[in-house]
């Protein structure tokens, strides 16, 4: 069973600020609603009531000391054979990690290779196409107008440095 802070003060015969103020300077583990307020299990409330008792005996609120509240850390160490599987399994993580990362990097690269050899193609086929319709565009000049000579532009040739940068 869960009480809020009203119903857990009336119990206790306490106003509510007073059971907020002793959860906060007792440390009282208690969970809190999405509302962010106080939800009391009932060893709480014997906690609490454990506090009321002394403090109604005239004890002042540094001097109270209930055990219950002093809950020991436990230190959690794992045996060595635990920590030596650990440790492997870690490494192994990681060496994976590193394998996929590697993996990823050779089929990006393989990727712009493959990308790199589809743009050349297309480039060469473009440039297939406009000679094709130079050549289209000066047969039908000639078919139009055969007794006067034409002007046709030649093609320009490619700089030999330009075509480095387009492999």
């Amino acid at each position: 069973m869960v009480l809020k802070t009203k119903t857990v003060s009336e119990e206790l015969g306490v106003n509510p600020t007073t059971v907020q103020r002793w959860v906060r300077h007792f440390n009282i583990p208690c969970d809190k609603n999405e509302h962010g307020h106080y939800l009391f299990k009932q060893e709480d409330i014997e906690q609490l009531r454990e506090i009321k008792i002394q403090l109604d005996n005239g004890l002042l609120m540094s001097d109270i000391q209930i055990e219950s509240f002093s809950t020991p850390e436990k230190s959690f160490e794992l045996p060595i054979h635990f920590e030596e599987k650990f440790k492997r399994l870690n490494e192994a993580i990681e060496s994976i990690e590193k394998k996929v990362e590697e993996k990823a990097d050779a089929v990006v690269s393989y990727q712009m290779l493959q990308h790199a050899s589809e743009v050349e193609e297309l480039i060469k086929k473009m440039e297939n196409m406009e000679s094709r319709l130079q050549d289209l565009e000066v047969t039908l000049l000639k078919k139009n107008y055969p007794e006067e000579t034409l002007y046709v532009k030649e093609k320009p040739k490619k700089n030999w440095f330009v075509s480095l940068f387009t492999l």
